[in-house]
């Protein structure tokens, strides 16, 4: 028995059964405690019940702050990286982006933290990240009290003063995007802005100070962790043999009588597309302004749109129009209107406004998606056209079905209000016949192919004892299998793969076994390895040491505080609106 083989049989179980105890204490049924809801808060912890406008303060903050802080910091890389200012990184200014990161590891690491925090504080029972983040602010803001670690004001200052986002290219402290991020214009702060911001950085801050008092430097034990990263990252050869879906006998053809039963039985899988009416609210800038001057103004209008629960958004676009503290902006549409909204569509027939690209979070996507991605509730378009006929239209909305700003690549700022979903209906028999009789015989010919691809392979298992792997194969072609030899291939790579080739089933199985079967509806892939080696170069221990060991320890320490916050639930009591949907 080599190593690699000694590594897959013991280490490999105590990776599975750890991640299987911290799975299940993440995951824990917290069923049960909403005979004690009460309609008097949104949520309540440790008796301090928080209304809806409170928590959604509380969760959209601590979402969008590090959202900001994320595009923030790699928005600033993309400007440096596009050396020919087209607004978009080709292949090698996004590698040269990528390599640069990989080389400040300050940089990468702030990056890692942000989506650590995210994570983190998305963690919940609640079935919207949002909700999630404002329990757990909440929790944190609690435990931060009883153990006396509220951060002080030169404290924040200076963790902000060393976070990646605000250090200028001079390396000087970037007070321009801190007062955007505040609320800061004309020379005026806005003190209610700067306070929620720097409220998200304190419990960041607390966060952070609480994984390393709970973890106290919690992190496998060396060799171990080394061996382990080896097999995770080994290269793997083998052979491979692919039974194409053709080589199964072909099934019969069902009767109508079958058919409808079959549809009886699925039918709430044929259902008509959600159809959605979207408002878009564009924000241009004005005369000796420009889209990085105008985001603090778009700021504004966000907190004071959340503070309003999303309502009165005409009203607070021409405030904020008419504020001469405010950078300028123009707002109004051809129509003399704030808005356009958008008539009732699915999101593949969606309007050509929203195929709109924009910058969200440091990415490139369409409003579309974030229309139809990101906003989980809204009136349905009943009530919202019962509102429209009642000019009532702006008392529906809520902020959970606002999402914004995101910069245009014309340079403008664009606010989404979904205004109303239609929910998927089951379509009739006489609607769905052809799709369901497509889906009935793709799942008989699906039965087909798994009969011949289970008895090959119960054929091939036999054939090894005495012929090996050379004589399993040697009945897999005489089945109608093409047959192959791969790698060297890693794990992590799955081009380098058979295709269809699962890693995780590779990684467990001994050598000279057969993996277990894969089917796919094109055919079915059986797989045995027959050698496994571990890349040894300097550049390899170098990755080891700096980011494939740190990455597994980190993952640990996560873990470690997703434990901590479900006991923090329990000890703080905390409870949850009838109202809020569960992720179950």
């Amino acid at each position: 028995m080599n190593v690699l083989e000694f590594i897959r049989r013991n280490s490999l179980l105590v990776l599975i059964v750890i991640a299987a105890v911290g799975l299940g204490l993440v995951m824990m049924d917290y069923s049960g405690k909403g005979s004690y809801f009460s309609r008097d808060f949104y949520i309540q912890v440790n008796g301090t019940a928080y209304s809806y406008p409170e928590a959604t303060a509380l969760g959209e903050n601590g979402q969008q702050y590090l959202h900001s802080l994320y595009s923030a910091t790699t928005g600033r890389l993309r400007t440096q990286f596009d050396k020919n200012e087209d607004d978009a990184l080709s292949e090698d200014e996004a590698a040269a982006m990528d390599a640069w990161i990989a080389s400040h590891p300050e940089t990468r690491h702030f990056l890692g933290l942000l989506s650590h925090m995210l994570n983190v504080w998305s963690y919940g029972y609640a079935d919207d990240a949002a909700v999630n983040t404002a329990v757990n602010r909440a929790v944190l803001h609690e435990e931060s009290a009883a153990l006396g670690m509220a951060p002080t004001k030169e404290q924040i200052d200076l963790y902000l003063r060393r976070m990646p986002a605000f250090i200028a290219p001079d390396g000087s402290f970037d007070q321009a995007l801190y007062r955007r991020l505040t609320g800061y214009v004309n020379g005026v702060s806005n003190n209610a802005q700067e306070a929620a911001f720097r409220s998200v950085i304190a419990d960041m801050m607390v966060t952070e100070a609480l994984e390393q008092l709970l973890t106290d430097g919690l992190h496998f034990q060396t060799q171990s962790i080394s061996d382990l990263v080896d097999m995770l990252t080994q290269r793997l050869s083998g052979k491979t043999a692919w039974l194409p879906a053709e080589a199964a006998p072909a099934p019969a053809a069902p009767t109508e009588e079958e058919l409808r039963a079959w549809w009886e039985e699925h039918k709430d899988n044929y259902r008509t597309a959600e159809r959605r009416i979207v408002s878009v609210y564009t924000l241009c800038p004005g005369e000796g302004s420009n889209i990085e001057s105008l985001m603090s103004t778009a700021d504004n209008i966000m907190q004071d749109l959340s503070q309003a629960n999303g309502k009165g958004f005409d009203r607070l676009l021409a405030a904020a129009a008419e504020n001469p503290e405010n950078e300028p902006f123009t707002y109004l549409t051809s129509e003399n209107t704030s808005h356009i909204t958008l008539p009732l569509s699915t999101r593949a027939a969606a309007p050509e406004a929203l195929q709109t690209p924009v910058e969200h979070n440091g990415q490139t996507t369409t409003l579309g998606d974030i229309a139809f991605n990101e906003v989980e509730s809204a009136p349905s378009v009943e009530a919202y056209q019962a509102a429209e006929q009642a000019g009532t239209t702006d008392e529906t909305a809520s902020i959970t079905q606002v999402r914004g700003y995101f910069p245009t690549k014309d340079g403008k700022l664009v606010f989404l209000r979904v205004e109303a979903i239609e929910a998927p209906t089951v379509l009739p028999f006489e609607e769905a016949r052809e799709a369901a009789l497509a889906d009935l015989n793709r799942e008989r010919a699906g039965r087909a192919l798994e009969l011949a691809a289970q008895e090959l392979f119960a054929k091939m298992e036999a054939a090894l004892p005495e012929g090996g792997v050379e004589a399993a194969m040697n009945l897999a072609t005489a089945a109608g299998a093409t047959v192959a030899d791969f790698g060297p291939a890693g794990l992590g790579d799955a081009s380098e793969l058979p295709e269809g080739c699962d890693p995780q089933a590779l990684l467990s199985v001994p050598s000279g076994k057969l993996a277990p079967l894969v089917l796919r509806e094109t055919g079915a892939r059986i797989t045995a390895v027959t050698g496994r080696s571990v890349v040894d170069s300097a550049e390899y221990n170098a990755a080891k040491v700096f980011n494939l060991i740190p990455m597994q320890n980190a993952q640990l320490a996560e873990m470690t505080l997703h434990q901590w916050l479900h006991d923090a639930y329990l000890r703080y009591k905390v409870q949850l609106s009838e109202h809020i949907k569960l992720n179950r």
